[in-house]
């Protein structure tokens, strides 16, 4: 922001704060025009500074001209409210004069709008920038005055002999400062303001208007005796109050104490039975204002249930020595309500000692009554409540002593409520109890916080009981402690069923382990303790988390968070391995189950730990034989195929062996072409390579080794198969027809275990056919998706199919429709499939034959290399 804009809108801003300053005082106090007439002379000279910053940014010699003409209306306004400001304020300068300035720049700003383009200039030619300190560029304007322009003029010398006239009108009548600082400011600053604007109009000087910095001086100084003036007004003000206040300070003494206390005086000369009463008084009776008041009307306006008591105790303050007395009582107000009414007074004897003045107060009790009828109502229906309640009910004030007990309380212990309140409900707690019982309720209190606490309780008939105590401060609205409420029930049940419980555990074979919702140990039995390695004293208060593989444990407070926002029972980690840490740092394998339990301490959660090491060993053993019994099943297959499977090796050697004897001859007759050389060699080697697939195929089935899942092809599975069968299926006439869908599918499987289910199977089909005519003897393999997200692979034969009713006997150990069958095949072939995911099957067809399915689950995405 350049510092001419900063400079003139500073003089606008001071303006109109201070017109709004004066403006709020005058809307406060309306007797005088003085603060409104400053405040139209301040709005008006912030006005002409916004005017002169806009006029100084023109760019046309129109904008300047527009902006002139708009200013002569602030300037008129401006120089009238400062007429009559002065009229009003300093109460001088010519009446005649002040109407002739008037009149005359009214005639000034007609003139100013009929004119064009303002008063001050017939034709602006062209506008001069103007460069100031700083590289600020002003406009300044360039014209021909216009004549009229005089009369304006006119009227500012005018008020520069009004300001002139009006200072020493005030100056003789003595008020010199007021004369100096208001009279001689305007006619400076006036003066400077016509000098300035006469320069520039008839172009003696280049320089825009800024005839609002003078305007800015007049309002200053009117501006500070207008404060001066306010702050010497409060001042009187002021002093006036005091003089005020001590004037009638004895009687508003006397008003105020009666009023702030709902007092109402009252004088009674007994001897002329006269009462003066204060107006309070008679408010709080409902006499009116000028009624006159006596005893018996006094009387009249008693309840008449209070009305004799009232008559008895005035006679016997009359009959005694004087003094004072105090009265409650109620009165029936002219509208009928009902009020509570409180009277102190006192008696004074005359020389003969008989009753000659009374004087007292009297005090509205309404609200009081009522809160203690309230309160009264409350308690008894606490008490009825407290009573009727099926628990032990007690209360205690802020000095720790007790208050209350309930009937339950009272019939349980069979004392009376003198005996146990204060300390003395402490004779019936066990002493064995006593202090840490004691210890935490008095700690509790000095806390401010609530308590439980068990300890053993005497009941009537002797025995002591458990009990589970309870306890909640109490505290006011405004926050002022109150003492404690609590309540008592009888666990004695509870505590006896969760010491079964506890010896049911202890009792138990698994290893049982209780947790609190913050994963604290709270219980632990014997074989816990021997499977974790710990002695029974060290799991108690122990986190579980000690207890878990320190790969596992940053998870495990979450896990145990949403078991306790949802508690049921249930077996943890489904389809996870879970495992434990001894003390030692050893890991298990465990088996969890989980149960919440419910207790008066709150959620609690069960855990039953079985060490499954011995049950892994041995599923890792039966795995072990599994595999043993799969490769034996392989190796009879294969001597199964022994001679169809020499007979298929025999082939390739006896053609490499040809080969090669025609390779001699052609050596020994000399006519040797390389052409005929190659090709044999080509031959032999193709020969050798078919041999070797042979034999390495046999290899794979009979070797030892782990299991190696891989991600398998369906088709290449069923090619391996056709090479290895081809020469059975020859031998036996069979017509092998492969059928594999375009997308045949993927399985994650070992390669050759399912080859080895293939191969039992379609050697199982070859032996079912073999009573069959050879032409008939027809054997289909179709592999491909189900659509279900399963590869089915069906090996069906055309022979005479099995019997009704065995179709799960084939897959049982050591079944066989076959003489010379060990049974082992289908079982073996049915627990490989299922070691996959997959399902074993075999039906009859309906056109004849047997059917056998293999399911797998078709493989999603490729977790390894395919096969």
């Amino acid at each position: 922001m350049s510092w001419v804009t900063l400079l003139w809108s500073m003089d606008a801003a001071l303006c109109f704060t201070l017109a709004g300053i004066c403006l709020l005082v005058w809307s406060r106090q309306r007797q005088g025009w003085v603060h409104l007439l400053f405040s139209c002379s301040a709005v008006a000279a912030g006005v002409i500074a916004m005017l002169e910053l806009t006029s100084m940014r023109a760019e046309t010699t129109a904008q300047y001209g527009a902006l002139l003409r708009w200013a002569h209306l602030p300037v008129w306004m401006l120089i009238v409210s400062l007429v009559w400001f002065v009229r009003v304020y300093l109460r001088a300068g010519r009446p005649w004069l002040a109407w002739s300035i008037c009149g005359l720049r009214t005639v000034a700003l007609v003139l100013n709008f009929i004119f064009t383009p303002n008063l001050n200039f017939r034709e602006i030619t062209s506008l001069r920038h103007l460069s100031w300190w700083g590289g600020e560029t002003v406009s300044a304007p360039v014209g021909v005055p216009n004549p009229w322009t005089l009369v304006g003029q006119l009227s500012v010398m005018l008020l520069l002999i009004f300001f002139v006239d009006a200072t020493i009108t005030v100056w003789r009548r003595g008020d010199r400062r007021r004369a100096l600082i208001v009279g001689g400011s305007a006619i400076c600053f006036v003066t400077l303001a016509l000098g300035q604007s006469a320069l520039v109009i008839w172009g003696v000087i280049a320089s825009p208007f800024f005839v609002s910095f003078p305007y800015l001086g007049i309002i200053a100084a009117m501006a500070y005796e207008l404060s001066t003036d306010l702050l010497s007004a409060a001042q009187l003000a002021l002093r006036f109050q005091a003089s005020e206040a001590a004037l009638h300070e004895s009687e508003e003494r006397i008003n105020l104490v009666s009023n702030a206390a709902n007092l109402g005086l009252w004088v009674w000369d007994i001897r002329n039975d006269e009462l003066w009463v204060t107006e309070k008084w008679r408010r709080l009776l409902g006499f009116a204002e000028s009624e006159p008041v006596s005893f018996d009307r006094v009387l009249q306006v008693v309840h008449p249930e209070d009305r004799e008591r009232m008559k008895q105790l005035v006679q016997h303050a009359f009959e005694g020595s004087g003094g004072e007395y105090e009265n409650e009582y109620r009165i029936t107000r002219p509208d009928g309500s009902t009020r509570w009414i409180a009277g102190h007074g006192s008696v004074e004897l005359d020389e003969r000692g008989k009753p000659a003045f009374a004087r007292g107060v009297s005090r509205d009790i309404t609200l009081r009554k009522q809160a203690e009828d309230a309160l009264r109502e409350s308690e008894e229906r606490f008490r009825v409540v407290a009573n009727a309640a099926p628990v032990m009910i007690w209360m205690a004030g802020p000095d720790k002593l007790c208050t209350f007990f309930n009937k339950g309380w009272l019939d349980f212990t069979g004392r009376r409520l003198e005996q146990e309140l204060d300390n003395g409900w402490a004779e019936g707690v066990h002493r064995e109890d006593l202090d840490r019982c004691l210890n935490i309720y008095k700690n509790s209190f000095d806390a401010r916080q609530p308590f439980t606490m068990e300890y053993r309780l005497r009941r009537s008939d002797g025995e002591y009981r458990w009990v589970l105590d309870s306890g909640t401060p109490r505290f006011a609205p405004d926050g002022a402690f109150l003492g404690y409420i609590g309540s008592c029930i009888d666990i004695t049940e509870l505590k006896r069923a969760e010491e079964k419980f506890r010896l049911v555990l202890d009792g138990a074979p698994n290893a049982m382990i209780m947790v609190d919702s913050g994963g604290v140990i709270t219980f632990a039995n014997v074989p816990a303790a021997t499977v974790f390695g710990y002695a029974l004293s060290e799991l108690i208060g122990c986190n579980i988390e000690a207890l878990i593989p320190e790969r596992f444990r940053d998870r495990h407070p979450g896990h145990r968070q949403v078991f306790f926002s949802q508690p049921r029972k249930r077996a943890m980690g489904a389809g996870r391995d879970l495992f434990g840490r001894r003390r030692d740092g050893s890991e298990f394998p465990v088996e969890i189950g989980l149960n919440p339990i419910r207790t008066a301490q709150g959620l609690f959660v069960l855990a039953s730990v079985i060490d499954i090491t011995a049950r892994k060993q041995a599923e890792l053993e039966h795995q072990r034989q599994n595999m043993e019994l799969a490769r034996v099943g392989r190796v009879a297959v294969m001597g199964e195929l022994a001679a169809s499977l020499a007979h298929e090796v025999n082939n390739p050697i006896g053609a490499m062996v040809a080969n090669a004897s025609a390779g001699q001859r052609l050596i020994a007759t000399g006519k040797v072409e390389i052409g005929e050389v190659n090709d044999l060699l080509a031959d032999i080697a193709a020969d050798g390579r078919r041999a070797g697939e042979i034999i390495q195929s046999i290899r794979n089935m009979v070797r030892k080794g782990k299991v190696h899942h891989a991600l398998i092809q369906i088709e290449g599975i069923i090619h391996d198969l056709l090479r290895i069968v081809h020469a059975e299926a020859v031998e036996r006439d069979v017509t092998v027809t492969a059928e594999v869908d375009s997308d045949g599918g993927r399985v994650w499987a070992d390669r050759v275990q399912l080859l080895q289910v293939f191969l039992n199977l379609t050697l199982n089909a070859f032996e079912a056919m073999s009573a069959m005519r050879p032409d008939a003897r027809r054997l289909v393999i179709h592999a491909g998706s189900n659509g279900n997200g399963e590869i089915v692979v069906s090996v069906r034969d055309s022979g005479s199919g099995f019997p009704e009713g065995m179709v799960e006997q084939l897959f049982e150990p050591f079944f066989s429709t076959k003489a010379e069958g060990t049974g082992m095949g289908l079982a073996i072939s049915r627990s490989i499939i299922e070691a996959h995911g997959g399902t074993l099957s075999g039906e009859n067809c309906d056109d004849g034959g047997a059917c056998f399915m293999v399911r797998l689950p078709e493989a999603q995405e490729d977790k390894s290399e395919a096969a």
